[in-house]
């Protein structure tokens, strides 16, 4: 099997999926205190004392769910990381990224965007623009490959994504609050993770991909999604009118990698979220 390093292993993706991509190689998933991906000696020699063949570089520096991380740092440091593992890429065989559709400027309408508007524009926020300058650098290098993920979603989500609010808000027996509508793309985290195996074991084609689902579902919709199961009586409240910009992405360069694939229906993930909330 092969040797897999998996960055950020204790965040939200990193948890989900570290257990299923465990099965399928031989899975590194060390801690900020087992290795530092500021030092740039430590990442060189993590790599190759483990023989690292493949890197899946998860980690992301978010104030908002770790004290460790600072909002004053959050642009530099998501790039030094990064920086730190690309030039040490003479100790693998490939690294995959762990992109975002912020990469194409939140800012603007994505509607089911395609790879090709890639650099349409900058993003304005620092994260679209960190993720946006990896890719640039992904583009140049025979190694590197930038998985763009749009929404993900799966239990143990953080409190401020929309379907653990969404959930959170019924347990409560409060009307869901939406800050304006708008159409997103939800992937839940289980098929990132048969994804993942699947680039583990292919080489791929293509630099770049969206990993989506390639679906537009309105918050509104979703809202309800989680009413009717929850059987909740309290309605949806739209803080703002008229819908925000759309998040959404197209996977026909993915699913032409993959062939047939077929992702979790977004009710039977809310399904297993809402279990996760209520019984654990």
């Amino acid at each position: 099997m092969k040797k897999v390093l998996l960055t950020g292993g204790t965040g939200f993706i990193g948890k989900n999926v570290t257990e299923s991509l465990g099965r399928a190689c031989e899975l590194y998933t060390p801690t900020r205190q087992e290795l530092n991906l500021l030092d740039e000696r430590a990442v060189r020699d993590y790599l190759r004392q483990h023989d690292i063949e493949i890197v899946i570089h998860g980690a992301n520096p978010n104030p908002v769910k770790s004290a460790l991380d600072k909002r004053e740092t959050m642009f530099e440091d998501s790039i030094r990381g990064f920086e730190n593992l690309y030039h040490a890429q003479d100790y693998y065989d490939r690294m995959y990224t762990l992109g975002s559709g912020a990469e194409y400027d939140k800012s603007r309408d994505m509607v089911l965007i395609s790879e090709e508007e890639a650099g349409r524009s900058i993003p304005c926020d620092s994260y679209g623009l960190s993720k946006y300058v990896m890719n640039q650098l992904t583009e140049r290098s025979e190694k590197h490959y930038n998985l763009r993920i749009f929404a993900c979603y799966g239990p143990g989500d953080h409190e401020s994504k929309f379907i653990t609010h969404a959930i959170r808000c019924c347990m409560k027996r409060e009307p869901i609050t939406i800050r304006q509508d708008c159409c997103f793309d939800y992937m839940h985290v289980s098929d990132l993770a048969e994804i993942l195996k699947f680039f583990i074991s292919h080489v791929p084609a293509c630099k770049a991909y969206n990993v989506c689902t390639g679906t537009r579902y309105l918050l509104s919709r979703i809202a309800d999604m989680v009413r009717v199961q929850m059987k909740s009586e309290n309605g949806i409240i739209l803080l703002k009118e008229g819908l925000n910009k759309e998040y959404t992405g197209s996977n026909h360069r993915l699913l032409a990698e993959m062939g047939s694939y077929r992702f979790l229906s977004l009710e039977e993930g809310i399904r297993i979220q809402i279990e996760s909330e209520l019984y654990h």
